[in-house]
């Protein structure tokens, strides 16, 4: 191991920051605690998200991997606020005068993209960026997706690549997520309409298999996917801005060659609108740009039409079909998302956009009883 490197493992010794600018470089710097466009689908859309080959093929007769929850331990942040409650923001201490050990890149991180006003240059990396931080084989790794339209996975050591950089159609908003059971799989979606899965098991990223935004019917608004994907037990739990939630079986073996494998099947969607938020809201702005959140069994997320929605998943794995057990109108944009407590409750924040009655009425930071919804 070269001189100048942080020795391994050390994550519980890092700190790592984004600094998120529009129109300025973006670069990513870890410190040393002292010493204490959309794409056009390009298999059509006749095949189905639960058959579709992609990228990497998995070889024949693969080993099933039986998980257990909590059966491995892997040391980090890996997903958007730690955990399924959303409420872990990292380990400290901080240091209070700490000392810039790399940046990265060497230049400005940007593509062009477009939106409702058109097409302009973005830089940076932006909603919600952050990084996922962990150990694996002896050294930290650091794993975020850029305005630059790439997945980027980094040795702290160094700050260097630990992979060449896996280039998208369109710019990668939200913060990655890590398999949580210590399997070398990331999953990241892009606003080329695409969810995926990679493995990081082999010399370069390899895409095992994506979902397309519009591989679910019906959809409203857009197709971007700004949540962290929630990973438990082999389910993966997501929401979209095409406004649907998604739960996929994600199948996770080891091939035959000794290669993280995958043969994902979409298990159950459902819109996240109902047609009572339509009709108060007076529109169809109600993507899901929040990251689903869990407590005993139920996943709950919220849209951008102030709909807080939560959903019994626990019979899923014996094939029963997940119920809507909890329903709450904040009556505005809610892209936040929910962080639950330890009891259970849930703490949502709201904008004001809209100047909706029931804004006024509720304000905009709330937290909700599950066990009394509207």
């Amino acid at each position: 191991m070269p001189k100048h490197a942080v020795p391994a493992p050390v994550w519980h010794r890092l700190a790592v920051l984004i600094v998120t600018t529009m129109g300025l470089a973006t670069f990513v710097a870890v410190w040393v605690t002292n010493a204490d466009t959309d794409a056009e689908r390009p298999d059509g859309p006749s095949a189905t998200a639960a058959t579709r080959a992609t990228t990497s093929r998995s070889p024949a007769s693969p080993i099933p991997i039986a998980v257990e929850p909590g059966s491995a331990v892997v040391k980090g942040q890996l997903t958007f606020r730690g955990n399924a409650t959303r409420s872990l923001y990292g380990q400290g201490p901080v240091p209070a005068h700490p000392s810039v050990l790399w940046t990265y890149p060497d230049q400005a991180m940007c593509s062009q993209s477009h939106d409702l006003a058109g097409f302009a240059e973005w830089c940076g990396t932006g909603w919600t960026g952050q990084p996922a931080v962990w150990e694996r084989d002896g050294r930290t790794l650091v794993a975020f997706g850029a305005y630059d339209r790439a997945l980027h996975v980094l040795d702290a050591g160094t700050g260097k690549d630990a992979f060449p950089p896996f280039v998208t159609g369109d710019l990668i908003k939200g913060s990655v997520s890590v398999d949580p059971d210590g399997l070398p799989l990331i999953y990241s979606g892009s606003r080329d309409d695409y969810l995926r899965v990679y493995a990081f098991d082999r010399p370069e990223l390899t895409e095992l298999w994506r979902l397309w935004a519009y591989d679910v019917q019906p959809t409203k608004w857009n197709n971007d996917w700004d949540g962290s994907a929630l990973v438990r037990d082999d389910y993966l739990y997501e929401g979209g801005e095409n406004s649907q939630f998604h739960i996929v079986k994600l199948n996770r073996a080891m091939g035959a060659d000794g290669h993280i494998t995958v043969a994902p099947k979409l298990v159950f969607h459902a819109p996240g609108w109902d047609d009572q938020q339509l009709r108060d809201i007076g529109g169809d702005d109600v993507s899901i740009e929040s990251s689903a959140s869990m407590f005993d069994d139920v996943v709950y997320f919220a849209n951008s039409g102030g709909l807080v929605e939560g959903w019994d998943v626990s019979g899923v794995p014996e094939g029963a079909t997940p119920t809507r057990v909890f329903r709450f109108w904040t009556g505005d944009d809610t892209d936040a998302s929910v962080v639950i407590d330890e009891q259970g409750m849930l703490y949502v924040g709201s904008e004001y956009e809209r100047q909706t009655a029931r804004s006024k009425e509720i304000g905009q930071i709330m937290k909700l009883d599950p066990s009394k919804p509207d």
